[in-house]
């Protein structure tokens, strides 16, 4: 079935069984699909369980990218090897459009997310194109896009010492980096090429290297591949980190009028998947951004990444 603005696939469309491996003529079309919309939902397959969700992936044969080697500043549970929970943030709490882990050196081509439990209200998954917000930025903030292309970003946040499950960005700074005491925290930050801190209460406010905000991929279609716009609009400072969450990478200030465009066009060019129980979604992310509403009453959905890429920092 394909909507206004994209397509959900369901077993009349393609028949997909799990624990068998996709032939080529089934990869194409969900290619197709992907290629036109940046993503696909799958409908009505039968998937109600973690490990369901987990075979079902299975099936497109992407290498896994688990939670624990990701730089993901989202607090998450993992369910099976491959699945784990979405950003556990409160229900109240937004998380606005961003390019998973575009903030980091390492992120995923793909990512898959499963509806477990509808919200009774809200709750949907918006998602941008970035090629067209990009484009809608140019128009209107051209100097803004040359710095950016120019110069790249650098990203600033404040990593808890512990799990802080009522932010979007609550994991700890031993999750994060996957070490068991500041001095391998150091050690990892300083071989990755960030710079940091140490805050009053334990935590980390570290800074990224000069990272692009606008890459095509080889693909011949530069997308805004970037963390700016949930940075902007939802990354808290810690009460003694007091830097902006963002600046170019020279460590210019980027003004707060560009910030809100870039805010503005990727929202008016957002799409909601309206989560059906049991619903699928495969993302491309190198392609398209993705949030969650604010909802009300209880929400579950699952989330895997796939296919890691690690990319250089700019040398600024």
């Amino acid at each position: 079935m394909t909507t206004s603005s994209f397509t959900v696939m369901t077993p009349a469309d393609l028949p997909i069984s799990v624990g068998t491996p996709l032939d080529g003529p089934s990869k194409t079309v969900i290619s197709d699909q992907i290629n036109a919309h940046g993503f696909v939902v799958f409908r009505d397959y039968g998937i109600s369980t973690a490990q369901d969700f987990h075979d079902f992936i299975e099936a497109f044969d992407l290498p896994n990218f688990t939670y624990t080697e990701s730089f993901s500043n989202a607090v998450r549970h993992n369910r099976t090897s491959r699945v784990f929970t979405a950003n556990e943030a409160p229900p109240e709490v937004e998380i606005f459009l961003h390019h998973e882990m575009a903030q980091t050196l390492t992120f995923p081509g793909q990512l898959f997310f499963f509806c477990e439990k509808p919200a009774e209200t809200g709750g949907a998954t918006p998602i941008c194109r970035s090629d067209h917000a990009l484009l809608a930025l140019t128009a209107i903030r051209p100097e803004f896009v040359a710095k950016l292309r120019a110069l790249g970003v650098r990203y600033r946040n404040s990593m808890p010492i512990d799990a802080d499950v009522a932010s979007g960005q609550g994991r700890s700074w031993k999750d994060t980096l996957n070490v068991s005491n500041a001095e391998q925290a150091e050690t990892r930050l300083t071989e990755l090429g960030y710079s940091f801190r140490w805050l009053n209460d334990g935590g980390l406010s570290v800074q990224t290297p000069a990272l692009m905000a606008v890459d095509e991929f080889g693909r011949g279609k530069d997308v805004f591949f970037n963390q700016i716009v949930a940075a902007a609009a939802s990354w808290a400072n810690a009460d003694d980190d007091p830097e902006p969450r963002l600046c170019f990478g020279d460590h210019s200030r980027i003004e707060t009028a560009d910030l809100e465009a870039a805010i503005d066009v990727s929202y008016e060019n957002t799409i909601d998947i309206e989560w059906q129980k049991g619903d699928i979604a495969l993302l491309d992310n190198l392609k398209v951004m993705h949030g969650r509403r604010s909802f009300e009453g209880t929400r579950s959905v699952l989330a895997a990444l796939c296919s890691p890429i690690a990319r250089p920092a700019l040398g600024l």
